[in-house]
């Protein structure tokens, strides 16, 4: 058998396969436009807000502080009247009472003259302030009976009332007297309180209290 035509039949063969080959990779092939790309949104610009002007700061004005009411030695008179008050709770059957006596720059002591040595006790405190000495008729202790009785009473009258019961004022120092302010019949209650207590109390309208 010749071998030439069996040679011309293969290329027949190899080049029809590589026809058909390429023919379908060219079929296979598909051009795509690449896509356009989507533009971004621009950044908005940044505004710049200009700040609303800040007022001008207030001068600071110094002010003037108030003038004092009270005296320099004011501290030196409230020590005094502290240092008599403690000494005078030892004497409760001499002394009375006491006063600051703002305007004088002393302090008003009251007592019972001649008694329990409380004048001789007051000198050797060596308070540094001017001392006013002056007689009264009854001790603290008198005047804080009297008061317990009329005090003991409130409540307990007809016509009137007992408002108020107080032993600490000048009045009730240099009188040696219980102040006892009442409502409703005055007339009734002076006569009821003094037939009680004699000329230990004085009696008057009581004041109105303001709140």
């Amino acid at each position: 058998m010749p071998r030439t035509p069996t040679l011309i039949h293969l290329t027949a063969v190899t080049l029809a396969l590589t026809a058909l080959l390429a023919c379908a990779a060219c079929a296979g092939h598909t051009d795509v436009a690449p896509s356009t790309p989507v533009p971004t949104s621009t950044a908005a610009s940044a505004v710049a807000v200009s700040p609303p002007p800040t007022s001008a700061a207030a001068s600071a004005v110094a002010a003037s502080p108030p003038p004092s009411s009270g005296r320099p030695d004011q501290q030196q008179l409230d020590t005094a009247a502290d240092a008599v008050s403690h000494l005078g709770g030892s004497y409760q059957d001499v002394f009375t009472g006491l006063m600051v006596d703002v305007p004088g720059g002393g302090v008003i002591v009251y007592r019972k003259p001649g008694g329990g040595g409380f004048d001789a006790a007051l000198a050797h405190l060596g308070l540094g302030v001017r001392v006013d000495l002056r007689d009264a008729p009854r001790s603290i202790n008198e005047l804080a009976a009297t008061r317990n009785r009329v005090a003991a009473l409130i409540g307990h009258t007809s016509d009137y009332s007992i408002v108020s019961v107080g032993d600490g004022s000048a009045v009730s120092f240099t009188r040696g007297v219980v102040e006892v302010g009442v409502s409703g019949n005055l007339a009734s209650a002076q006569a009821d309180l003094r037939g009680r207590f004699g000329d230990r109390v004085t009696v008057s309208v009581a004041q109105p209290l303001y709140g």
